[in-house]
């Protein structure tokens, strides 16, 4: 994808355990800003910054977080880019009015929510972000879950408007504190403005004319284990290239 750098590969994975929290967090430049849309989490945070670093960027010069929506997975890492964080203005306001509370919502990290506070630039549906990049409202998830569409490239960054393409294709919502009926009525709206998908937790997609999905690049997750004090660790794959 000309332009965009995926700094941490989301990846489509659920544990017993609760949320892996492996998101995507991509990275763009636009007339000398340097834009980072989500964050990842805080598990994510020393390979954020090599990656980061790899890209001949510090965190430092990070100019615009824009947040998808303001769960930990996507936002925690604002914590250490010492710059504005882009919300949608109805996600700022389920998050500050205590909304996610009456929601249900445990995904939601309160104790940001103060910290960041002088730090949100709120955005409009449809805003311009930077030059050919607007902001697409994309509820369900959260009220306030908000895409970047790349016009000329029809590229979109959906958070987790689109979880990831095996949802996507089955037409599944993802986990919704909103509304599951607008989620999946999402999907036929991102199948007509996108030519490729970034998804929340997910490697890039293709949407073929055909409608069939193809994945943009390989790659490989494996866990190291060390379950038994007595024996060896081991590898699980639990994705291969």
């Amino acid at each position: 994808m000309k332009g965009l750098d995926v700094v941490l590969q989301g990846v489509p994975v659920s544990s017993a355990r609760g949320a892996l929290g492996w998101s995507n967090a991509v990275l763009f430049r636009s007339r000398g800003r340097t834009i980072l849309f989500d964050t990842g989490s805080c598990g994510d945070r020393r390979l954020l910054i090599d990656r980061l670093a790899a890209l001949g960027v510090a965190p430092t010069e990070i100019d615009l977080v824009f947040g998808s929506h303001f769960h930990f997975d996507h936002v925690a890492n604002a914590e250490i880019l010492d710059c504005p964080v882009a919300l949608s203005a109805e996600e700022w306001r389920y998050v500050e009015a205590g909304h996610y509370l009456k929601a249900e919502d445990p995904f939601v990290p309160r104790a940001l929510i103060p910290y960041l506070r002088e730090r949100i630039a709120t955005v409009e549906d449809g805003e311009e972000v930077a030059p050919g990049v607007r902001a697409v409202l994309l509820p369900g998830h959260t009220p306030g879950t908000c895409g970047l569409l790349f016009s000329e490239e029809r590229v979109l960054l959906t958070g987790d408007a689109v979880k990831n393409a095996w949802d996507f294709a089955r037409g599944e919502p993802p986990p919704c504190f909103h509304s599951r009926e607008t989620a999946v009525a999402n999907y036929a709206r991102i199948r007509a403005m996108a030519r490729v998908v970034v998804p929340g937790h997910d490697r890039a997609f293709e949407i073929g004319g055909d409608g069939a999905l193809r994945h943009l690049s390989s790659s490989e997750v494996v866990l190291d284990v060390y379950a038994d004090p007595g024996a060896a660790g081991r590898q699980v794959r639990l994705i291969e290239a």
